[in-house]
């Protein structure tokens, strides 16, 4: 059902069913490839250790842990002869923007399988591109303020950029074009959409949209209490659409580690398997983006550490031992009295954490560490673990510290040396 917006100017329609999203991925290295379900989104990991437990990359709620220049996506991009034969012209005087979108409309109602989909979601982009500079935005917002909408034979998919392959709805579909046809009215659309609960697909284009052009971080907390908006709404959570998993990429892209309570809190939920993923997901990609931050707030978050102890326990293993804020947080971690053997364990035997998750997202992008990379990181943390070893204050982590070191070993001797230094 829909939900009136001020002024009784109505924007619904829940997404249809969706299906799992295929993720490319290139190798690096020695690098094992596990394919991972994100609640309802599929992923890649790519493992750069050895030693992945199943806290690591958990089952969904296990119990052990949780800018681009706009070009058109493959869905709705590739301008088929049929498309450029029934496309309508450019509009005048007697064929008013709104009239020629009827006909799409029309067309996209009477799509039942995908292709004929796709190629209606292609003519109509065509036509959109005909209309003369500034015309596609208030086309397409007085569409979306007549409440209307079209469920299409498609699943919510991202392609590159962030732009979607292939939309579940015509108002998402328009929502996408218009992010690649005038990205400031697509930002200027998306906060009125913002304004009021439409469903999770629509509101998750909207954030990436006001997200895209958002350059010197102003909407910044704005984008985070949205998206922990979207995340909260109980009716979205009820049934996650695959939209409603993809926004948890806005908190990663904000670098939002004001919102690792909100993570911390769906991690601890072991009746929601998917929920518990996605907010494990998303923290574990801001430890990598944020570590001192998020790893100071982990230190402190007793219920997450009593729920999910291992799973906390690898996030302290992403740290990057160099950085002297990252090694002190983890040597008061080690040393903590309270700290148990299953911690330690965990932690051990996942050190140095540089496993990384391959996806499309809205916004954000991944690239897995290079082998040289690896190794001069692992080159210089076993020469300061190996000094943990000596210092007494260590004693009690010992064996622990002996693990880490022989895995840190085993790693530089398996990988290719070092470049040589260049001629002075």
């Amino acid at each position: 059902m829909g939900r009136a917006r001020p002024g009784g100017k109505v924007l619904f329609k829940r997404p249809g069913p969706y299906r799992f999203q295929d993720m490319t991925h290139s190798p690096a290295g020695r690098a094992v490839i596990v394919i991972m379900a994100v609640g309802i989104v599929a992923a890649v990991w790519v493992v750069m250790r050895g030693g992945m437990s199943a806290q690591q990359a958990p089952a969904p709620g296990d119990g052990s842990g949780a800018g681009t220049s706009p070009a058109p996506g493959p869905a709705v991009a590739a301008e088929s002869p049929a498309a450029a034969t029934k496309a309508s012209p450019r509009p005048g005087p007697a064929d008013p923007p709104d009239e020629g979108l009827e006909d799409h409309v029309e067309a996209l109602a009477g799509a039942a399988t995908a292709e004929a989909a796709r190629e209606s979601l292609a003519e109509l982009e065509t036509w959109l591109r005909s209309l003369r500079p500034g015309a596609a935005a208030p086309v397409i917002r007085g569409f979306l303020e007549s409440g209307r909408d079209v469920s299409l034979p498609l699943e919510f998919r991202i392609g590159p950029g962030g732009f979607l392959e292939t939309p579940p709805t015509l108002r998402v579909a328009l929502l996408d074009l218009l992010g690649r046809l005038d990205p400031e009215a697509a930002a200027a659309l998306g906060k009125d959409i913002l304004s009021t609960p439409t469903n999770a697909d629509e509101w998750a284009v909207a954030l990436r949209d006001v997200a895209r052009i958002d350059e010197d971080g102003s909407e910044r907390n704005y984008l985070r209490a949205k998206t922990e908006e979207l995340i909260r709404n109980e009716t979205w959570q009820a049934n996650p659409s695959v939209g409603y998993l993809n926004a948890f990429d806005v908190l990663v892209h904000t670098r939002a580690t004001e919102s690792t309570p909100l993570l911390s809190e769906l991690i601890r939920r072991k009746d929601r398997r998917d929920l518990a993923h996605a907010g494990y997901l998303t923290l574990d990609r801001l430890t990598q983006r944020a570590p001192v931050e998020v790893l100071e707030r982990l230190r402190a978050d007793g219920p997450l550490r009593e729920s999910r102890p291992g799973m906390v326990a690898q996030q302290f293993a992403r740290a990057d031992l160099r950085e002297p804020a990252q090694r002190e947080l983890v040597r008061t971690w080690l040393l903590a009295p309270e700290r148990t053997p299953g911690e330690l364990h965990a932690f051990a035997g996942i050190f140095p954490n540089n496993n990384r998750m391959i996806s499309t997202n809205l916004l954000t992008t991944e690239t897995p560490p290079s082998g040289v990379e690896l190794r001069a990181h692992d080159v210089e943390v076993l020469s300061l673990v190996s000094r943990w070893q000596q210092d007494p204050a260590f004693a009690r982590v010992r064996p622990h510290l002996d693990t880490m070191v022989g895995r840190l070993r085993q790693f530089t001797a398996g990988r290719a040396p070092l470049p040589a230094a260049p001629a002075p």
